[in-house]
């Protein structure tokens, strides 16, 4: 009966998340979407056609995104518009949504009921998560494998008995691989999550037996990216998997009780050894493009701290946190970890649950640290550290109601709290839904112009780079379609905007080259121009236009003008 409930619950999990991810799908054609069309068009023709060589062609590298958009060219004919946006983007926002229901019932198994509720309500409606899962990229499916990665590790933490989920830990972990090349920083979680829980392991902290268990996490990781990406469907990656296998097999059956044997070790150690010879010899490209990456500013500058830069330095992604979180999350989250670490005592379910927690602050902080050495940087590449923190923040609430019901009982007894604890819950819920979620929503569906409710929306606009997901191009290209003969008209467009406007205004547009200026500007009859925000804020083009036309009409989305539209003649 337990287990149906439990099923029911993570159904209505998955149609919940699912539907703010799966409306209004031809909405705000975002940057990199016609490339990661083009790449997954490309990709699953090489499949079909059995060039698998051909398959390795982003650096990211990718592989989960152009594998999940590409199933839209079994449905319709692949081409750049909108009826393929939409459906690239209903297969990933379906993937995104089972993968949040699992990650809810790992949190019920961490935390309990409540905590995994409310990680539901924080994690399903975070507003940069859920933007960014409405577009085709890498980002939102790198995060939801990396945060079932560290909820599967940690519930193996937690209880040895659990190998299976080490096993799925390291599947979601080679996904979370195939899908982003920043998952790697996990590598350096994982030991310092052993060494966090090191006190719950029956070998009591011997090496040798977190050696085996890296080795078995490492194998079926390797296994997951040679079985997925098609340029390792080869007879010699055929015959490695088959060893790798094997080997993982012998380890999950018996070497984790007993001494192993010098054989087995020597074994693990030849076949890892052939298949990290083998990786690198057949995707140093990736190697090499992900430095470049890393290294590499992106040649679309930031606007941050009133400077029009390339890398915006250190203060760059604990500036994000602050602006693109829900108002309740960091303060929650702090008091979350404050709660639990004074009753950390109480109980061995207690200390359990401050390790664990202690844990997801360890990944926010190695995994923002680490963004933040690297040269190119955007606000969605902190996803997995918001949704850590989003977990804190839900158990920050959760112990809140636990701490207000604590100290009711000790001032009015027993009877008497019975009476206001469900006002309390009812009224704790309601200012959590009008806070938390219900500013989110009521964006749909340009949830990417969310900022957090304490910051004033001149300030954003002068301090960071905004509208990097182009909401609001599309309603300017549907304002200009009302007009009379639209189809034939001509505008102009700053030159991010372009790209953009093109898939929804009926008519020409004519971009402007960055930083272009009236004197080389050709002569050409110009109807309307257009002027987004991004492209002023990196001084690509004045906001004023270059037409000296009269503003018509501007759009606004939360209160942040985005887009000016100038009637030129």
């Amino acid at each position: 009966m337990k287990t149906r409930i439990l099923l029911l619950l993570v159904l209505c999990f998955f149609i919940i998340a699912a539907i703010p991810r799966l409306l209004s799908l031809d909405a705000h054609w975002a940057s990199d979407e016609t490339r990661w069309l083009q790449r997954s068009t490309s990709f699953m023709s090489a499949v079909k056609q059995g060039e698998f060589s051909e398959t390795l062609i982003a650096y990211h590298p990718g592989v989960t995104t152009m594998w999940i958009a590409g199933l839209r060219t079994f449905f319709t004919e692949p081409r750049l518009d909108l009826l393929n946006l939409a459906r690239a983007r209903w297969f990933i926002g379906i993937v995104v949504a089972i993968g949040i229901s699992l990650a809810c019932f790992l949190l019920y198994r961490l935390f309990g009921k409540w905590i995994a509720l409310t990680s539901f309500a924080c994690i399903a409606f975070s507003p940069l998560f859920l933007a960014q899962t409405r577009r085709i990229h890498t980002d939102a499916l790198a995060t939801i494998f990396i945060l079932l990665t560290a909820l599967l590790f940690l519930v193996y933490c937690r209880s040895q008995q659990q190998r299976r989920m080490l096993v799925f830990s390291g599947v979601a972990f080679g996904l979370a691989l195939l899908s982003k090349s920043y998952a790697l920083i996990l590598l350096l979680w994982i030991p310092l999550c052993l060494f966090l829980f090191r006190s719950n392991k029956k070998h009591n902290g011997r090496f040798f037996m977190y050696f085996l268990e890296m080795l078995c996490f490492l194998n079926c990781t390797i296994l997951t990216v040679l079985i997925l990406w098609p340029i390792f469907w080869s007879p010699n990656f055929g015959i490695i998997a088959l060893g790798l296998l094997g080997i993982t097999v012998a380890l999950l059956k018996g070497s984790f009780n007993e001494r192993s044997s010098m054989g087995i070790i020597i074994t693990v150690c030849i076949g890892i050894g052939l298949v990290c010879v083998s990786v690198i010899q057949s995707v140093w490209n990736v190697f090499d493009r992900v430095n470049w990456a890393i290294t590499t500013p992106h040649e679309v500058e930031h606007f941050f701290l009133g400077k029009i830069v390339n890398d915006p330095g250190w203060l760059f992604y604990p500036f994000v946190l602050a602006i693109k979180s829900t108002p309740l999350m960091l303060p929650f989250a702090l008091v979350g970890c404050v709660l639990l670490w004074k009753r950390r005592k109480h109980s061995e379910e207690s200390s359990l649950q401050f390790q664990t927690a202690l844990s997801l602050i360890a990944f926010a902080v190695l995994f923002t640290f680490c963004l933040s050495v690297t040269s190119k940087k955007f606000p969605r590449y902190l996803l997995p550290t918001f949704l850590m923190l989003e977990i804190l923040a839900s158990i920050g609430f959760v112990e809140i109601l636990k701490w207000t019901s604590i100290g009711l009982r000790s001032r009015l007894g027993r009877k008497a709290t019975g009476r206001y604890n469900i006002p309390v819950a009812v009224f704790a819920c309601a200012s959590f839904f009008f806070l938390q979620i219900l500013p989110v929503l009521a964006l749909h569906p340009y949830y990417g112009t969310y900022y957090n409710l304490c910051w004033k929306v001149t300030d954003i606009t002068n301090i960071i780079t905004v509208g990097s997901d182009a909401s609001g191009v599309d309603l300017a290209a549907k304002y200009l379609n009302k007009k009379d003969s639209a189809g034939q008209m001509r505008i102009q467009a700053s030159y991010i905007a372009s790209e953009f406007i093109y898939y929804y205004f009926d008519g020409t547009i004519h971009y402007i080259y960055p930083k272009q200026t009236t004197d080389s500007y050709p002569n050409l009859p110009i109807m309307y121009e257009v002027i987004y925000l991004r492209d002023s804020q990196i001084g690509w083009a004045p906001q004023e236009g270059l037409k000296g036309g009269k503003v018509e009409h501007i759009i606004t989305l939360n209160g942040i003008d985005l887009v000016w539209i100038y009637r030129v003649k």
